[in-house]
């Protein structure tokens, strides 16, 4: 049938899909009473924003390289350590833009493939009359669509920046490596959600169970955060990168080379500015080539595989079957808010987006606590890293604490059935966020605890602002509870509902950091009077909204 069959074909399932993720209809969530076209409509264009927001974020990403490397000589000048030789410095942003594209695409991927699989688009397509090859081209376009605007705005923008900030033969140099990223992070989303969907998200409950889901999850979480600490880490990797090239040509500077994104990042920096821009001689030449021919062959390779490979994994179950054991369970009945958080936290072991909201806010403070248990204490150690970790871990569990909402995408299925109020189902997710923010911040303070003389003034931080998380979740909660009230349904998952909880966390944020405006406002002061007005803040806060929040008639 060809692929303009497929393309019409994946019209069609596109639609659906979108549907699914938005109604979540066979999980089921029932259907708001609105016309049938009037949700298809509206199920499209929440997917279409959520794909904006995410292609925003990566355009942001981009200028931001391209800024750096028009302004290269200031911030190397000004920013770095140690001065480094300019086409370095323009390698090693490249090498940082487009590390932080497969980080991004990736974990979009992982958003997006649960939802691919539950959908059950693939499946209905298979009894229809339609040859192998085309079902495969259809599928290869669905998932694809999945990221369409994302992508092209890395493959049209960054040659557009890297060429206006470095030429235009820079520009169509970064090519080949902005079309590998986009490979390798589709890939890459393919093959740890399928894994996770075979491996984890299937598995029984228990104790030793749940430790091997978070442990996996932990393990994916990683390497996406050290990504995101390479901007914090950036100074010292241009300094070791200017130290190995001052030493001349070398079998650690080749090395370093070698590795994944440099020799597709580098490739730009040579046709513009020749072969002598980076000491690495006739040999380290070669296999800077060899390296660059090498990770194009795989990206290739990739390519080739995912066209015959997301067919099958649409095909797959969206979780394992497994065998339930006999004999009878003892129910064990408890709070309906500690059901609520108990069945977040084992929905979110099964769901990797849920599990990197959680885990991100701690690994911050992990990484914040080694950071300062390495340098040393400083005068004002103890305050400074209290203020920091505080407002980190405030503010992460804050913006992301909207999120956990749609875990009620499966919950609401069977729930509805069941005599649970509002203000239970609140409360439960209330205790999720400030759970994640304590631990964040007790983290913080065990990791440098023999590092910093004053303690106490840490622990009183973390609890002068925990009643602003609170009320900060109670306002974000009661909105968005009140929105699924009236449209009939919660909202979906986070990557079709990115878009409404970006906006929910707004005031949010203003809430959250009221009490510490309030001690920036004071510091100057006494600092026993300045914590004292932020958490008279925060208990305010709390106080106002609260109350308004749980005194809400239930649906």
């Amino acid at each position: 049938m060809g692929w303009r069959a497929a393309f019409r074909l994946s019209g069609v399932a596109f639609t659906e899909l979108s549907f699914q993720a938005i109604y979540a209809f066979r999980q089921g969530n029932l259907l708001p009473p609105v016309a049938g076209s009037k949700l298809t409509s509206q199920a499209r264009t929440r997917v279409l924003q959520s794909k904006a927001l995410v292609a925003g974020l990566l355009g942001f990403l981009t200028f931001g390289a391209a800024f750096v490397l028009h302004n290269a000589a200031f911030v190397s000048a000004n920013l770095l350590p140690y001065p480094i030789p300019p086409p370095l410095f323009d390698a090693g942003v490249l090498t940082a833009l487009l590390s932080l594209d497969v980080a991004f695409l990736w974990w979009t991927g992982l958003q997006v493939l649960p939802t691919f699989l539950s959908s059950g688009v693939l499946p209905v397509l298979e009894p229809l009359p339609i040859d192998d090859a085309t079902l495969r081209q259809a599928a290869t376009i669905l998932y694809l669509r999945l990221f369409d605007l994302p992508v092209l705005t890395l493959l049209v923008l960054t040659p557009l920046l890297v060429g206006f900030a470095l030429g235009p033969l820079a520009g169509v140099a970064i090519l080949p490596g902005v079309a590998a990223a986009v490979v390798y992070a589709l890939a890459l989303a393919l093959v740890t959600g399928r894994f996770f969907v075979r491996r984890v998200q299937g598995s029984r409950g228990g104790g030793g169970r749940s430790l091997l889901r978070w442990t996996y999850l932990v393990l994916w979480v990683v390497p996406a955060f050290g990504l995101f600490g390479f901007v914090t880490l950036a100074p010292s990797f241009f300094g070791a990168l200017a130290h190995l090239a001052a030493a001349g040509p070398s079998t650690a500077f080749n090395l370093l080379l070698t590795a994944y994104p440099f020799p597709l990042a580098v490739a730009p920096v040579l046709l513009t500015q020749g072969s002598g821009a980076v000491p690495l001689g006739g040999s380290g030449l070669l296999i800077l080539l060899a390296s660059f021919v090498a990770y194009t062959a795989l990206a290739v390779g990739a390519a080739v595989w995912m066209a015959g490979a997301i067919r099958d994994v649409g095909l797959a179950p969206p979780t394992v079957p497994v065998a339930a054991q006999g004999g009878l369970r003892n129910l064990r009945p408890t709070g309906a808010v500690y059901a609520v958080l108990v069945k977040d936290l084992r929905m979110a072991s099964r769901t990797p987006g849920y599990a990197f909201l959680i885990l991100l806010p701690i690994l911050d403070a992990v990484a914040l606590g080694l950071l300062t248990f390495v340098s040393g204490p400083r005068p004002g150690t103890g305050t400074s890293l209290a203020l920091g970790a505080v407002t980190t871990a405030a503010l992460l569990a804050t913006f992301f604490g909207p999120a956990f909402f749609a875990i009620e995408v499966v919950a609401y299925s069977y729930g509805r059935t069941l005599p649970l109020p509002d203000r239970s189902l609140v409360l439960g997710k209330v205790a999720l966020i400030t759970m994640v923010y304590l631990v964040a911040g007790g983290l913080v303070l065990a990791i440098t605890d023999l590092r910093i003389s004053d303690p106490w003034v840490f622990l009183g931080f973390v609890l002068a602002e925990l009643p602003a998380v609170a009320a900060a979740s109670f306002l974000e909660l009661g909105i968005l509870l009140q929105r699924a009230r009236r449209k009939g349904l919660p909202l979906v998952n986070l990557y079709t509902g990115a878009w409404v909880a970006v906006l929910v966390s707004i005031p949010g944020l203003l809430v959250a950091s009221a009490p510490l405006v309030a001690f920036e406002a004071l510091r100057a002061g006494s600092q026993p009077l300045a914590v004292g007005t932020m958490a008279l803040v925060a208990l305010g806060c709390l106080a106002l909204i609260a109350p308004f929040v749980l005194r809400r008639r239930d649906a």
